[in-house]
């Protein structure tokens, strides 16, 4: 894919001009990379904008003990550790490809003079850092849940897209419990009807 026609399709530059868009695309690349390889270590320091246009994504981070902890899957156009890469400090977390996927970079030295001059794009980077602030507090929820049923409830209330797009030990790693646990507590969630599966997906009773 062209990295123009690429760029086009993001939300985030939705509000460059064309010859605004094609001068970035000159700055820009595609990488292709396979399933289960690594797109960055915790610690890396990343000069360029990472924006994942196809695939998925795995962000996670290690315990003292060594246990791999998922933060959460990204999916197509969503921008990757941007926090990190635009303040220039080391990454927080890891990455790599949950599936076949390619990314869009942009060197930041560039792209920063961008935002400068553009509040659209500012305020999209913006959105995008709260996205991800939003992301964390549903993690501590997790992590604080009193029980196993609050848990699933909570990730299926706030993720039912990705959800289906997800392995049951996959949902049960983000929320920190075995997928037997998993398994067991939405089976009773059903049975109370709190949860409902349909052709395959599971959702919350409204």
């Amino acid at each position: 894919m062209q990295t123009f026609e690429a760029m086009k399709q993001i939300p985030l530059f939705s509000s460059l001009e064309v010859e605004q868009m094609q001068k970035l695309a000159s700055l820009a690349s595609i990488t292709s990379f396979k399933q289960g390889v690594q797109l960055f270590t915790q610690g890396d320091v990343c000069k360029n904008l990472l924006i994942l246009i196809d695939g998925v994504v795995s962000i996670y981070k290690h315990t003292d003990k060594g246990d791999e902890v998922v933060i959460g899957y990204f999916h197509k156009y969503a921008l990757l550790a941007e926090g990190a890469i635009l303040r220039g400090t080391p990454l927080p977390s890891s990455a790599r490809f949950h599936t076949e996927g390619s990314i869009l970079s942009i060197p930041m030295k560039e792209f920063n003079g961008f935002l400068q001059t553009d509040a659209k794009l500012s305020y999209a980077i913006i959105q995008s850092l709260l996205e991800k602030f939003d992301l964390l507090q549903q993690n501590i929820h997790f992590n604080l849940a009193s029980s196993a049923k609050e848990k699933v409830l909570n990730f299926y209330a706030k993720n039912s897209k990705l959800a289906q797009d997800l392995k049951r030990y996959e949902i049960a790693s983000i929320l920190g419990i075995t997928p037997e646990t998993l398994s067991r507590t939405t089976k009773q969630l059903i049975k109370e009807k709190k949860l409902i599966e349909q052709h395959g997906s599971i959702k919350v009773v409204t």
